[in-house]
């Protein structure tokens, strides 16, 4: 992200990952235009995929959005702490169908996540208290949500500081190891 000028100063808003029909990606465009005259905000969309060509065509001549192409995987952890708030949206149709494997790299940059999903599913139990969780396909509470974030830097500072440590305590390859073993010698154990 250092490479894209005339960003600096300015607070990144990012989504990296696939760029396909599930994600509802024709809501992020939106939201780059709520924010075309916010000075304070820049949009990367980083990714791949069937509805790239269609984004590049709704942002297009937009100065707030910068698009990238998909990083190799040696620039991903570059790419994610570049961010100041990661985007995770999806359609309602696809929420919860499967937790996206990205999340666990975006909650251990340490910036909060505002991802779009339904009360109780297991994306939003995870992101409650380390990002906000609006519903999804909801144009107004997203573009409420981006700017909550961007005026209030200590909320994003906290809610980044307890995504982290959520990654780290619960996501990290060693803590996923030692709770598949218990759940395998809980299995064993059974009658």
């Amino acid at each position: 992200a250092s490479e894209v000028p005339g960003i600096e100063g300015k607070i990144i808003v990012l989504y990296s990952g696939n760029m396909g029909a599930k994600q509802g990606l024709e809501l992020l465009a939106q939201l780059a235009e709520t924010f075309a005259s916010d000075p304070r905000i820049h949009f990367l969309f980083c990714g791949d995929g069937a509805f790239r060509p269609r984004l590049e065509e709704l942002v297009a001549h937009r100065p707030n959005v910068t698009l990238l192409p998909l990083q190799p995987l040696a620039r991903l952890n570059h790419l994610l702490n570049a961010a100041d708030i990661h985007l995770l949206p999806q359609r309602a149709s696809a929420a919860d169908l499967v937790m996206p494997s990205r999340l666990s790299a975006m909650l251990a940059s340490g910036r909060p996540v505002i991802a779009t999903a339904h009360e109780g599913t297991q994306i939003a139990m995870v992101v409650e208290g380390r990002g906000l969780v609006v519903p999804a396909e909801d144009a107004d509470a997203l573009h409420a949500a981006v700017l909550l974030l961007v005026e209030d830097r200590g909320l994003r500072l906290r809610l980044g500081r307890a995504a982290r440590e959520y990654a780290v305590e619960h996501m990290g390859k060693q803590k996923v190891l030692q709770q598949f073993e218990s759940d395998l010698k809980m299995l064993v154990a059974q009658p």
